[in-house]
């Protein structure tokens, strides 16, 4: 077998480092996690070919969750997906920010003055919820059983239910139950 590094944390090899993993869980060949340790996945979930895990203080994934394409799951915080959510192509959450208060530059290479990281606890995601391609997700709550519309930047709280789209995302319609 080809030894490449990074190769046991990609698809199927990474499953035996996770925190835990439930029955009939696949990760494509493609898909990568980063600190495998901290990262959680229960039963029947699906974690699609270049799907970028960064687990930061850790990652759970809900039963029946899917995962779609290109979707980042970065930062420090924590970041907690419930039972069968989808996530469209390109969803990125992030559960750590930067201070842009504080003066100095952002650190690159160690180079420049560092600024302040602002981990935003818990991002999490209730039962239930599609979220469109390409949408960014930050460190908020995104109730039960919503819809966010591709393409939808969410930087605060989403009630239970409700239907969000846009650039910051707006609740514009209410789902059945």
């Amino acid at each position: 077998m080809l030894e490449i590094d990074g190769l046991e944390l990609m698809g199927e090899n990474v499953k035996s480092k996770l925190k835990s993993c439930g029955e009939n869980v696949t990760i494509y060949p493609m898909a990568k996690i980063a600190f495998p340790h901290t990262v959680e996945i229960a039963a029947n979930a699906k974690i699609r070919d270049f799907a970028f895990i960064f687990a930061g203080e850790g990652v759970k994934i809900g039963e029946y969750s899917d995962i779609q394409p290109h979707t980042v799951i970065w930062g420090g915080g924590k970041t907690i997906i419930g039972d069968r959510v989808s996530t469209g192509p390109g969803t990125v959450f992030l559960s750590q920010t930067y201070s842009h208060k504080t003066p100095g530059r952002k650190m690159v290479d160690g180079m420049g003055d560092e600024q302040s990281e602002i981990l935003g606890g818990v991002l999490e995601v209730g039962n239930d919820v599609y979220i469109g391609a390409n949408s960014t997700i930050m460190p908020v709550k995104i109730g039960e059983g919503c819809v966010i519309g591709a393409g939808s930047f969410v930087g605060k709280d989403c009630e239970p239910w409700g239907i969000y789209v846009g650039s910051p995302a707006k609740r514009v319609g209410e789902r059945d139950r």
